[in-house]
């Protein structure tokens, strides 16, 4: 995400190291890390490479490679990339001690933008009880208190230990393209947010893209996943061309596996030439189709071995 690389070279300089108190480290601790947030992929795509490959979405038949496996994949992939990107930021300023400490109260800054001449930012964090609000924020060179505005809000309630509850993170890109900051490759994008919850298991953590001028999120991915090493991804794909026909589908595809890269996948098709159809599929640790079942097929509604499927149960609400 190209996008956040102005902002990450000038924060390079805060991350040199000092000396941190105990509050200190409460108000570090309310930044999540990326351990706290990344979707598990299998460790089978990650030694294939197979989550770095999207391939075309299609229905395959019993014992081929799963070209929905491969999309579950890449959408954890892509899903990481986005996370990485907004924790990055976030990294440079936990390894860092404040330059400001008030009561409840802490102050990265202000520091020159060197990437944005001309204007300074600064990282801010309060504290009301268990709840944090944090922002990073850029003004004019010399301007007033007014005159910051936030790139970057989030938000973080403790609950059960370091690191423990739920959190909310997000990009105004919108607000920077407004104030004169080039977005890179986000223009088509006015806002990124993440929400997540650590508190309990299945852990959570969900992405929402805004487009341009629009009012809702148009692109959602949602991970969870269990200490065993199940890992979940939810995600919308819009457009695609899944039955032949004169419409595109929108599909909703939930994508569970196990570490060694066994899995299972329920499509719902929710517009298109096949809208209501709903399509679930097992593979194995190759990603090949150990079983599937269409609920369109009266007369062959199943293929394979269900006894195939892995459990997945952990991950049931």
């Amino acid at each position: 995400m190209r996008y956040l690389a102005p902002a990450l070279l000038c924060l390079l300089a805060v991350a040199c190291g000092g000396d941190f108190s105990n509050d200190d480290l409460e108000f570090q601790n309310a930044l999540p890390q990326r351990q706290d947030l990344a979707a598990k992929l299998p460790d089978a795509a990650a030694r294939s490479g197979q989550g770095l490959r999207s391939q075309r979405v299609g229905l395959q038949a019993l014992g081929g490679t799963s070209a929905l496996a491969m999309e579950s994949y890449a959408a954890g992939t892509r899903f990481n990339t986005s996370v990485d990107a907004l924790l990055s930021l976030l990294e440079l300023f936990r390894n860092a001690p404040p330059t400001t400490r008030e009561t409840d109260r802490r102050i990265w800054g202000p520091y020159p933008a060197d990437d944005h001449p001309g204007h300074e930012l600064r990282f801010v964090m309060e504290r009301q009880g268990a709840q944090f609000a944090y922002l990073l924020q850029y003004r004019p060179k010399g301007g007033s208190e007014d005159a910051w505005w936030t790139y970057l809000p989030g938000t973080f309630k403790a609950d059960g230990g370091i690191r423990k509850g739920e959190g909310t993170l997000a990009l105004d890109l919108k607000a920077a393209r407004a104030h004169g900051f080039d977005t890179g490759d986000a223009t088509s994008l006015d806002r990124l947010d993440i929400g997540y919850q650590t508190r309990a298991l299945p852990t959570r953590v969900e992405l929402l893209f805004t487009g341009a001028g629009a009012t809702l999120p148009l692109t959602r991915y949602a991970s969870r996943q269990v200490p065993e090493g199940l890992g979940e991804m939810a995600f919308r794909l819009p457009g695609t061309d899944l039955i032949p026909g004169g419409l595109l589908e929108t599909l909703d595809i939930l994508a569970r596996w196990t570490p060694d890269g066994r899995g299972v996948l329920v499509l719902n098709i929710l517009e298109g030439d096949a809208k209501g159809a709903k399509y679930t599929e097992c593979w194995d640790s190759r990603t090949r189709i150990t079983f599937l079942r269409r609920n369109w097929d009266f007369l062959n509604p199943t293929e394979g071995d269900a006894s195939t499927c892995p459990d997945v149960s952990a991950l049931e609400p």
